[in-house]
């Protein structure tokens, strides 16, 4: 890589004149971010520039060669050399067997699953226009039990449009998945996943047939985000940028047959419509070593809670429809010190003003201030570990990457945030950044993303949302192995009581190309889950595995077939969540 140092609240594809300068910009946007990104939900990666998606290390001539194979099922859809568009239209077809179709203790039935999903993948690189679309509704039809039958959306796009060069600019994203509405099964869901853009390199799953996911016991999730902004460069004085984000989140459980990526109906429904005007300014060369960065951050957004949604405090069912409003308003100052090339220190310190009403009323007026360093290593390592005073609470954040070797990276992030899940969903959609194999990634460090809303039950309330991911990758020859390590924490903060739920997994995924036409797939996950509250509506404390193998053979250019067997058992404190799975699906994915 030649820079992977992730600039976030400066715009530096249109000003590359002066890298120097630049990676001070960047290193102090980045120190804003860990300062107050809990407070923040504006669009905070550039979608643009993947440069600044750290990906992995540049290798010596023979390594790279020894990765030819290895690249050709880890690289996703990017547009055309020297820019233009990428469009690749889909269909995939799959059919599932399940011994255990309504996933319960008791009794087990038996049922023949059809899925099928057309989409379509979309990059495109215009001088007006950047964009990964990557989007797949997909029908199930089960044999015998119809009334499972449903229609779900898989959806994940980063974009930015370019108004005015140099001035104004639209900055639009967009997610949509399923999860359980118990917590993640092995600690897993789609949110984030992608399904038409690594159709030919991994056998896919549809609505998360591999978990076992129906209409009974998943959740519809999906978030938009349009971002208008306004960017100034003043020289050596410094960068300054204006901007508005309007945003809609919902999640729900499908009450009737389809779901477009926004559900309305259902249970465990949520509902959140925000608005945030953001303004930032950064100093330039002419301080030098120091920089100092403003902030000002104004936010209004309202929570709705369908009836027969979960009340995180109580766990009770709610009866009927209830709203909570938000406003948070933050100011802060962050100075930098660059020691040199690879070690700067910052100090910011500011207030906050944080305003919860109706069912999760509370309230926040204190100062805010964190302390902490950034160390650059290398070009392909960076760590920002810091300690302050945010959301009415003292925290650590930490975020990084580290290079092990040529062929081995590592990812780490830990930090508390407070909020609503959607609140959360919408904070870490505008983190997001493109992996290399069309997910959606931290585009701060690379890793993993939406881990804590697959792996957590869907609640209503406001939540100290704490979470800890550590992440590996290593390319090999012909395979790619990557573990994942996850810790979350949702504690209610309304109320007069609190509760709280964790999720504890680990999993592990490895990708073997067999021959240029040919992959194996193996996966294993291992989940905790400690929920707020036990009744007959969720696992109370439950221990979950799924494991997979999955072999895909690329028949044709734009025809492949695959074969997965799946294996799911989950133990819980509530013997009717006492359940054991298995899974054989068979696949066709024609591209065009």
């Amino acid at each position: 890589m030649t820079d992977t140092t992730p600039t976030i609240a400066v715009d530096t594809r249109r000003s590359r004149a002066n890298p120097s300068r630049l990676r001070v910009l960047g290193l102090a946007a980045a120190v804003t971010l860990t300062g107050t990104g809990a407070a923040r939900a504006f669009p905070l990666i550039d979608p643009t520039d993947q440069n600044l998606v750290p990906q992995g290390t540049e290798l010596a001539s023979p390594d790279a060669q020894d990765l030819q194979h290895q690249l050709q099922i880890a690289n996703g859809l990017a547009p055309p050399a020297g820019g233009g568009w990428t469009f690749v239209p889909s269909i995939n077809y799959q059919e599932m067997l399940t011994d255990n179709v309504q996933q319960v203790h008791s009794p087990r039935q038996a049922d023949l699953v059809t899925y099928f999903a057309p989409g379509f993948a979309l990059a495109g690189d215009m001088p007006r226009v950047t964009l990964i679309l990557d989007w797949s509704p997909t029908l199930a039809i089960y044999a015998d039990d119809s009334s499972l039958n449903a229609l779900t959306q898989q959806l994940n796009g980063i974009g930015t449009i370019t108004l005015v060069p140099d001035l104004a600019y639209v900055d639009v994203r967009a997610v949509a998945g399923v999860q359980s509405a118990y917590g993640g099964i092995g600690g897993l869901g789609t949110v984030g996943a992608s399904t038409t853009a690594t159709a030919q390199t991994t056998a896919p799953t549809l609505a998360g047939n591999a978990q076992g996911l129906t209409r009974s016991n998943e959740v519809q999730t999906g978030s938009l985000g349009i971002s208008p902004y306004l960017l100034g460069h003043f020289g050596d004085w410094g960068t300054g940028r204006l901007g508005e984000a309007l945003n809609v989140s919902r999640s729900a459980s499908l009450s009737g047959f389809a779901s477009s990526p926004f559900p309305t109906g259902g249970v465990n429904g949520q509902t959140l419509i925000s608005s945030e005007q953001t303004a930032h300014f950064a100093t330039g060369d002419n301080l030098q070593r120091f920089q100092d960065a403003i902030d000002v951050d104004l936010l209004q957004d309202q929570t709705t809670a369908d009836p027969g949604s979960i009340n995180g405090t109580t766990g009770s069912v709610v009866q009927n429809t209830t709203q909570s409003r938000q406003t948070r308003d933050t100011v802060s100052n962050t100075i930098t010190y660059v020691v040199d090339r690879s070690i700067s220190v910052f100090a910011s310190g500011g207030h906050e003003d944080i305003v919860y009403s109706g069912t999760n009323a509370q309230s926040i007026h204190d100062m805010t201030w964190s302390l902490g360093t950034t160390l650059t290593p290398n070009a392909d390592s960076r760590l920002t570990v810091s300690y302050g005073h945010l959301n009415g609470f003292n925290s650590f954040t930490a975020n990084g990457y580290y290079a092990v070797t040529a062929r081995t990276a590592l990812s780490l992030s830990y930090g508390s945030t407070l909020g609503t899940q959607l609140e959360y969903l919408q904070n870490q959609l505008n983190l997001a950044a493109t992996g290399p194999n069309g997910t959606l990634v931290n585009g701060q460090n690379g890793g993993q993303l939406f881990g804590a809303t697959n792996a957590l039950a869907i609640q209503d309330g406001v939540f100290k949302t704490t979470t800890f991911t550590l992440g590996s990758q290593t390319a090999l020859d012909r395979d790619i192995v990557s573990f994942n390590l996850l810790l979350a924490t949702q504690t209610s903060t309304a109320g007069a009581s609190s509760s709280s739920s964790t999720s504890k997994t680990f999993q592990a995924n490895w990708i073997h190309q067999m021959r240029p036409d040919m992959t194996l797939n193996a996966a294993f996950s291992l989940s905790f889950q400690d929920q707020a509250f036990q009744n007959n509506l969720s696992p109370g404390n439950s221990t979950s595995i799924v494991a997979s193998v999955a072999w895909q053979n690329q028949i044709s250019e734009t025809v492949s077939i695959s074969v997965r067997y799946s294996f799911l058992q989950q133990q819980s404190a509530t013997t009717a969540f006492n359940i054991t799975q298995n899974l054989l699906i068979l696949g066709l994915t024609k591209t065009f």
